[in-house]
C-alpha cells in the first residue's frame, strides 16, 4: 500500500508540473546549399546555422515568470554538431523573468554584442556578407549570469558576468606568439600553462542601448573569461529614412594573445561598417562596406606592419 501510494504522489506531482507549464516553443531552421571559392572544390553549407531549439516559459504569478532555453547547431550535409563537444551550443539557460525589472538567465548565453551590434549589419552577421568579426568576439559565452533591463521608453541597459575555468594545471599547446628565437623568427610552438600566463581571468560585458522610432544607438565593452584580459568596445547607430535604413558601426580589440584558454595571435583591430538596408517589393537589398586594420601583430619579428582588409557585399532577401 505505501509502495502504491508513493507512486500515485509521484504521478500526481508530474502532471502538476506539466500543468504549471504556460508555454514551450519548438523552433528551429533547415538551411542548404553549394558553395564554390577560388582554389576549392565545391561544397555544401549553409547561409544561416542550422539549428533546433526549445524554449519555455512557467508562470510563477505576480508578474514574475521562470524561463529556460536549449538549442542545438549541427551541420546539414553531414549530420555534425556545428561545434564538437557541444551538445547544446546555441543556448543551454534557465532564468528568471520580471514584467518591471527585467530578465536574468544562467548558462551558456548569447555575448551581448551578439544580440546588439549585429543588427547593424544589414547581413545581420550570417553567410559570406557578414561584416568582418574581432578576434575577441565569441557569438556565445559559457558559465554566465546574465541580466537584461526592460526597455524605458527605448533605452536599454545589459550585463555579464562569466566565470573563468579551473586553470591552474592546464596547458595549451597551440601556436605560442611569444616562442621566437634569438632573431626573433617563430620556432616549434610549446606547451603554456593558462594559469601562470596569467589568463585565467573572469570575464563581463556591459552594454547601453537606445532603440525607439527611426533611431538606434548602441555601445558595448566586453571581455571574455580566460583571455589575459583582452577586451573589445564598439559602438553604433542606425536611422530610418523611409524604406531605407542606414547603419554605420566601429570596433577595436585588443587581444593579448589568448582566447578562452587556448593561445592566439596578439594584436590590434579596428573595424567600420557602413550599411544600407533598402525594401524594395516583397524583399529587402543588403549592402554593407567593410574596412579593418590589424596592427601590432606578433606573429614573427618580420611580419608586424599593419594589415587592411576591405570587404563590399550586395545581396537581395
Amino acid at each position: 500500500m505505501n509502495k502504491t501510494l508513493l507512486a500515485f504522489l509521484l504521478a500526481t506531482g508530474i502532471a502538476g508540473t506539466v500543468h504549471a507549464q504556460t508555454g514551450v516553443t519548438i523552433y528551429g531552421m533547415v538551411d542548404t546549399g553549394f558553395i564554390k571559392e577560388n582554389g576549392s572544390d565545391t561544397r555544401m553549407g549553409s547561409n544561416v546555422d542550422n539549428r533546433i531549439g526549445f524554449r519555455g516559459t512557467e508562470d510563477l504569478g505576480g508578474g514574475m515568470k521562470a524561463t529556460f532555453e536549449l538549442e542545438r547547431r549541427f551541420n546539414l550535409n553531414d549530420g555534425t554538431l556545428a561545434q564538437e563537444g557541444k551538445d547544446w551550443d546555441g543556448a543551454a539557460n534557465v532564468g528568471l523573468k520580471g514584467e518591471s525589472w527585467g530578465a536574468v538567465r544562467l548558462g551558456r548565453v548569447n555575448e551581448l554584442t551578439t544580440e546588439t551590434l549585429r543588427t547593424l549589419d544589414p547581413f545581420y552577421q550570417y553567410g559570406v556578407g557578414s561584416m568582418l568579426l574581432s578576434s575577441q568576439r565569441s557569438a556565445r559565452i559559457d558559465n554566465t549570469i546574465r541580466y537584461d533591463s526592460p526597455s524605458w521608453s527605448g533605452f536599454k541597459f545589459g550585463a555579464s558576468y562569466s566565470l573563468g575555468e579551473n586553470m591552474k594545471n592546464v596547458t595549451s599547446t597551440a601556436y605560442d606568439p611569444g616562442n621566437r628565437n634569438q632573431n626573433g623568427t617563430q620556432v616549434e610552438a610549446t606547451a603554456g600553462n593558462v594559469k601562470y600566463a596569467g589568463a585565467d581571468n573572469d570575464g563581463y560585458a556591459v552594454m547601453l542601448g537606445y532603440d525607439n522610432g527611426p533611431l538606434t544607438v548602441l555601445a558595448n565593452w566586453s571581455r571574455l573569461a580566460d583571455s589575459k584580459k583582452s577586451y573589445v568596445w564598439n559602438l553604433g547607430g542606425a536611422y530610418d529614412f523611409g524604406p531605407a535604413r542606414v547603419s554605420l558601426a566601429y570596433e577595436q580589440t585588443m587581444d593579448k594573445g589568448w582566447k578562452e584558454g587556448e593561445i592566439s595571435i596578439r594584436s590590434k583591430q579596428q573595424t567600420w561598417l557602413l550599411g544600407l538596408e533598402w525594401l524594395l517589393g516583397p524583399g529587402r537589398l543588403n549592402a554593407s562596406l567593410n574596412y579593418g586594420k590589424v596592427k601590432d601583430v606578433d606573429w614573427s619579428a618580420t611580419d608586424r606592419d599593419s594589415k587592411d582588409v576591405k570587404k563590399v557585399a550586395l545581396g537581395y532577401t
